[in-house]
């Protein structure tokens, strides 16, 4: 079929108003208002479909007159529901109640009305069935070696999933107390957001009428303070506290046969809760704080409620064989959860749009806070790596700004955007603090939080704070503005500027304009606020406190700033601290590349990283050509830091799984990144594990990633060197080696030892090891295996035999993406099996969604690209879900074609071989093992094709009418 009757097709369903957009859940009407909940809560782990019982006495105020009374409820059973007139003590008779499921909601019509700043109590029982996949309220088992499987119960309702928990008005804004009970057997505990006041205990009647006497309790919680629904915890189950006799704050919980493993973290955690105090200067306001290890957990590693805060196991948990990485993530876990104790629950976002304040706030000041009390571990320059970096990434083809309609925890999207939120909002925190100084910084913070305690707020609130911070400290504004109009330029506009600099005559000219993925000029006409810090050769000022600085405004299109005649180089974002990234002209960029080679380290380690990362992205955007950022690589020969290797690793990576569309070019740039992979792996071997007699975590780390990189190369280096086969020939005898060098270690198992017996020895050593870092680091290595291997293990995921726990498919599919035969076996397993899996798989469609994620960023060659759209065309699934999936991927496959038709696989190749790539052309691939045939086209332009389809279906063309089509 022709481009034109594509293109017909499109436009005829834009003309008959197909715009493919669901609608957001209604918010609740604003007649009545919660001021008191009690709720009593009993689950029943014991029955096959695991299911809870409760009741809920909720008392409201009329706002105005109404007949009907609307809560959120979503799949619970309501059984009965009555109304009492709190003054008068008459029931309102309730007519009926009836669900509007797309709302998530059930309206009360009663035979009578809700009279205006009248008190109400609502009493309703209900029921529900507990959940396995860590939402709302949900089961989960574990292992115990004397008595089998042991079953929990426990809550996550972030954002919200208090509504299938029990009926309520589940909107942030809502803030309220509760009075919480929940009935357990005898042997169990259970754990709520305040203390316990009392435990009563009761008789229970079995299923034969008979009587167990004494053999459960209610057990009754302390009033909280006000708060919204979803900082509601519960949690029932044989759980131990760590150290019983050492009672105070904190109190750290697990299953009896783990307690070992959080005993580092309750020796750690009062050290960070001291920390935040100090930071905020507010002590901590609930009696005590309990944290909470358990085996699954919904969307992220840890749900952050008040007083009771669960984690993950793997995240949490931390022994001797537990990696650097490991214990460092687990830290700056607490660091979050504690700072969400603050920033969350003792003051609120009023609405959902409004949750990057919490979260960006919270992620700040994990890395931040946690650095105080960890000085060595450099979590200062972790946090660029780890949240800025990724979150530019992510921003350059971003569509909604932090402040916008929040996306339903429903939607594909939802995990990706609500993380990729809060690291944007961390990183405008920490561009805010270099603003306006870490005293004022902490001042407004304070302010904020004092003002606004137990409330729930618009982003004005902390804007004012800053204000007045300002004002005390200064008596200025931040450049003459008030911090609301500049800041809001980043919080109520998508993405982030790119700052041209251009030297003419004895001036520097300074523009902006919106960093986009795309190579095309764009009309997005988005301007910000910020503050430009630089140094020159001649100061090399790189302390951000004392650096010059320079304001751009969005009214003004230039920006001139004197300069000598005789700079040689400049730089700009002194420490890599503003959300922007700064492109030069080329005579600067070389100078700097210079500058590296002859001394690099005149340049701050952070810029180092900046100057790598902002090249390269510049490249792949199609706004610098690729021989600049090829040419910083020179100079890391001589780089000892790993922070800048960090930034190499991932761009190179970036270049290398592009460049596999190109048979020819593929082995000379594999063999370039490999090099550069096996001198990162020297410079950490020999400069810094084998010189520190006790290395920091920081070294240990990058031992750990960049033996890992070396090792996943194949390169015979590595594997006939000492250090890692001995380490592997060790491990076999039975001896214990580092934990950070088993990434590494393994991946040679997987790929050179035995075969699939070296794998079914991992594998064993996953179902069987205690240490979930040792997990980690067996599926770190797997993709190191045959495609073979690989999609066997793929393939028992349909049978569900796969030794992979479900827990770990995320980082599985994860790690498979890191290497070429990683991608082929995922890209033939769904293009073979996407059908079956969405609809006959348990969680099929988040496995499907999440294997697709990760391909649709990686697939390079034409057929991996042809597969790609036949399994989502063509395959028999629910149009809804095959509608959902090209809008939220597309871009991606558009970036990369334009990549090709740029001509940056010439210019990375003619960097990396000048004489070949003039004598030979940059021919297509080779047909991939699934695929059977390739037409003579070359390879972009068959990738520039895809490229325009997923652009057309991005215009939300109904699957239905293009499935035959494609």
């Amino acid at each position: 079929m022709s481009w034109a009757t594509v293109v017909s097709i499109v436009v005829f369903c834009l003309v008959m108003g197909y715009d493919g957009q669901s609608t957001d859940s209604e918010r609740l009407p604003d007649d009545t208002e919660p001021l008191l909940y009690v709720l009593r809560v009993e689950p029943n782990l014991e029955t096959e479909n695991a299911s809870f019982a409760g009741t809920v006495d909720i008392t409201i105020e009329g706002k105005t007159t109404t007949s009907t009374i609307t809560l959120n409820s979503k799949d619970l059973v309501l059984h009965e529901i009555t109304v009492k007139d709190e003054n008068t003590g008459r029931v309102i008779d309730v007519k009926s109640w009836s669900y509007a499921n797309d709302r998530e909601q059930v309206m009360i019509s009663m035979d009578g009305h809700v009279l205006a700043t009248r008190r109400y109590t609502i009493r309703i029982r209900f029921e529900g069935i507990l959940r396995d996949d860590g939402m709302g309220f949900f089961k989960c088992g574990y292992e115990t070696e004397l008595d089998g499987k042991k079953w929990i119960a426990a809550t996550q309702l972030q954002t919200t999933q208090a509504r299938s928990t029990f009926p309520c008005y589940d909107e942030p804004h809502f803030r309220t107390p509760f009075n919480i009970s929940i009935k357990v057997k005898k042997n169990e505990i259970a754990l709520s957001n305040m203390p316990v006041s009392d435990t009563i205990y009761v008789d229970d009647m079995l299923a034969d009428g008979s009587i167990k006497y004494n053999s459960k309790k209610w057990v009754h919680f302390v009033q909280t303070p006000s708060m919204p629904t979803c900082s509601v915890t519960l949690f029932v189950g044989e759980f131990e506290q760590f150290d019983k006799n050492h009672l105070g704050a904190i109190n750290v919980y697990s299953h009896l046969g783990r307690l070992y493993q959080i005993e580092y973290m309750t020796k750690a955690a009062p050290d960070i809760l001291g920390a935040m105090e100090n930071y905020t200067d507010i002590p901590y306001s609930m009696p005590e704080l309990n944290l909470l290890a358990l085996p699954i957990l919904g969307l992220e590693q840890v749900d952050n409620n008040w007083g009771l805060t669960t984690y993950r196991e793997k995240t949490l948990f931390v022994d001797m064989k537990t990696s650097s990485k490991a214990i460092m993530s687990a830290k700056t876990a607490v660091g979050h959860a504690v700072a969400n104790q603050w920033f969350g629950n003792l003051v609120t976002p009023a609405q959902w749009d409004f949750a990057w304040l919490n979260k960006g706030l919270a992620t700040y000041l994990e890395y931040f806070v946690t650095a105080t009390v960890e000085p060595e571990w450099r979590l200062e320059h972790f946090f660029i790596v780890d949240q800025q970096r990724p979150a530019m990434d992510y921003d350059r083809t971003q569509k909604r700004p932090l402040t916008s309609p929040a996306i339903k925890p429903g939607d594909v999207i939802y995990n990706v955007a609500n993380k990729l939120s809060g690291q944007k909002a961390a990183a405008i925190m920490m561009m805010l603090n270099d603003w306006v100084g870490e005293k004022a910084f902490k001042r407004a913070i304070n302010i904020y939080l004092t003002h606004n305690q137990h409330t729930a707020v618009e982003p004005e609130k902390l804007w004012n704070a800053f204000d007045n911070a300002l004002f005390d400290l200064t008596k200025s504004g931040l450049n003459d503005n008030n911090v609301r109009t500049v800041m809001s330029t980043w919080t109520e506009q998508a993405g982030y500027p790119v700052v041209n600099v251009m030297k003419k005559g004895k001036s520097l000219v300074l523009t902006q304009k919106r960093f986009l993925s795309g190579f095309t000029e764009s009309n997005d006409k988005s301007k910000w606020f910020v503050r430009l810090s630089y140094t020159t050769n001649k100061e090399k000022n790189f302390d951000t406190k004392s650096a010059p600085t320079v304001w751009l405004n969005p009214s003004v299109n230039e920006t001139v700033i004197p300069i000598d005649d005789d700079v040689e180089w400049y730089i700009f974002n002194i420490q890599s601290t503003g959300f922007y990234r700064v492109n030069y002209t080329e005579d600067n960029w070389l100078s700097l590349i210079k500058q590296l080679n002859d001394s690099h380290e005149a340049i701050h380690v952070l810029n180092r990283a900046q100057l790598i990362d902002d090249s390269f992205n510049l490249a792949k955007a199609g706004l610098l050509n690729y021989k600049i950022p090829m040419s910083f690589t020179d100079y890391l020969k001589k780089e000892n830091d790993i922070i800048p290797w960090f930034t190499a690793m991932d761009s190179l990576n970036y270049v290398l799984n592009r460049m596999r569309s190109f048979k020819n070019a593929l082995e000379d740039v594999e063999a370039f990144v490999s090099k550069l992979a096996l001198t990162a792996f020297e410079m950490i071997t020999c400069k810094l594990v084998a010189e520190q007699k006790n290395p920091q975590y920081p070294t240990n780390i990058g031992w750990n990633t960049f033996s890992t990189w070396a090792c996943k190369f194949n390169n015979r280096i590595i594997y006939q060197s000492t250090t890692v086969p001995e380490y592997y020939r060790r491990w076999k005898n039975g001896e214990e080696i580092p934990a950070d060098i088993k990434d590494a270690v393994f991946c040679v198992g997987a790929r050179h030892s035995q075969g699939s017996k070296s794998v079914e020895r991992l594998l064993h050593l996953y179902n069987t090891t205690k240490t979930y870092s040792e997990r980690s680091s067996v599926i770190n290595a797997l993709p190191c295996a045959e495609i073979q291997t690989l999609l066997t293990l793929l393939k028992l995921i349909m049978e569900d035999k796969c030794p992979i726990e479900p827990s770990d498919y995320d980082d599985f599919f994860n790690a498979l993406s890191s290497t070429s035969n990683g991608i082929t076996a995922m890209n033939y397993f769904l293009n073979e099996n996407f059908t079956h899996l969405v609809n006959n798989v348990t969680n099929g469609r988040n496995i499907a969604t999440t294997i697709f994620s990760n391909l649709v960023t990686k697939v390079t060659t034409t057929s991996e690209i042809s597969n790609l759209m036949k399994t989502v065309y063509r395959s028999k699934v629910p149009v809804e879900y095959s509608d959902i999936l090209i809008p939220v991927f597309q871009s991606e496959v558009m970036d990369n074609g334009k990549w090709y038709d740029n001509g940056s696989p010439e210019a990375i190749w003619e960097y990396i071989n000048p004489v070949l790539s003039k004598q030979l052309p940059l021919n297509p691939p080779e047909p991939t093992p699934q695929s059977t045939s390739e037409d003579n086209s070359s390879a972009s332009t068959r990738l520039h094709n895809y490229a325009i389809i997923f652009q057309i279906l991005a215009l939300s063309v109904p699957v239905k009418l293009l499935v035959n089509i494609i």
